[in-house]
């Protein structure tokens, strides 16, 4: 567990990420929606990742070394499609477990991962069977968050439209959410050692291909929710 608290006389660091401007939004949005006295001690800059891994990696990692002083957390918010009905459109998911969905090869037997195919071992780090693992926080803020429910999610380059590729997503990976960043976030907090963590609010089954059926407002207002618990915890 990482022990979050506030140093006295000093802020609490906050690097909030998001792959677009509409989630990045809604975070600043639950901040400002504080009272003066829930708002001091956080200090908090805001990043634009871009969309997918290589961008989030690229962004992340130089402002993690570039910093003039280091985050005691690296939230990461945004919307997400979902492959199970615990996870209905509107609902927020805290993340604790990403993998890579589409990092391998496609085979004639169906897909692989580096694991399954032996290029890497599972337990390299900063892998755990494969998987990617969130810590768990402060024993204010988990309580704070234990309205939502806890995730496996898979990060893909390509959003799953087709039955066949969400039918073996779920089969290699049983996850519960599909985003294009959360893997790389995962990846990149654990080896600069920055505590972190990822809420995901569900816009959209997966399958949907169509983005006009998503519910992108209802979504947006659950992630502002979420990120205003999550804000207040933290200066608790």
């Amino acid at each position: 567990m990482v022990q979050l608290y506030k140093k006295k006389g000093h802020s609490m660091r906050l690097l909030i990420t998001a792959a677009e401007q509409e989630e990045l939004i809604t975070a600043r949005q639950a901040y400002n929606s504080l009272t003066k006295s829930e708002q001091y001690g956080l200090e908090i800059e805001w990043m634009l990742t871009g969309i997918g891994t290589t961008s989030t990696s690229y962004r992340l990692t130089k402002i993690l070394n570039t910093s003039s002083a280091k985050f005691d957390l690296a939230v990461n918010i945004g919307i997400a499609g979902s492959f199970s009905s615990k996870f209905p459109i509107g609902s927020v998911a805290r993340v604790d477990r990403e993998y890579f969905g589409d990092l391998g090869f496609e085979t004639c037997t169906g897909f692989q991962t580096l694991f399954d195919y032996k290029i890497l071992d599972a337990d390299t780090h900063p892998f755990h069977s494969g998987a990617l693992l969130a810590p768990d926080l402060s024993e204010t803020v988990e309580a704070a968050l234990s309205s939502y429910k806890r995730a496996t999610a898979v990060t893909v380059q390509t959003v799953s439209g087709l039955p066949g590729k969400r039918d073996q997503l779920e089969r290699d990976f049983l996850p519960s959410i599909e985003s294009m960043e959360g893997a790389a976030f995962f990846y990149v907090c654990i080896l600069e050692r920055v505590p972190f963590i990822e809420l995901r609010s569900v816009s959209n089954e997966v399958g949907e291909r169509e983005r006009a059926k998503w519910n992108i407002p209802l979504a947006l207002d659950s992630l502002r929710d979420a990120s205003k618990t999550l804000l207040k915890a933290l200066v608790k």
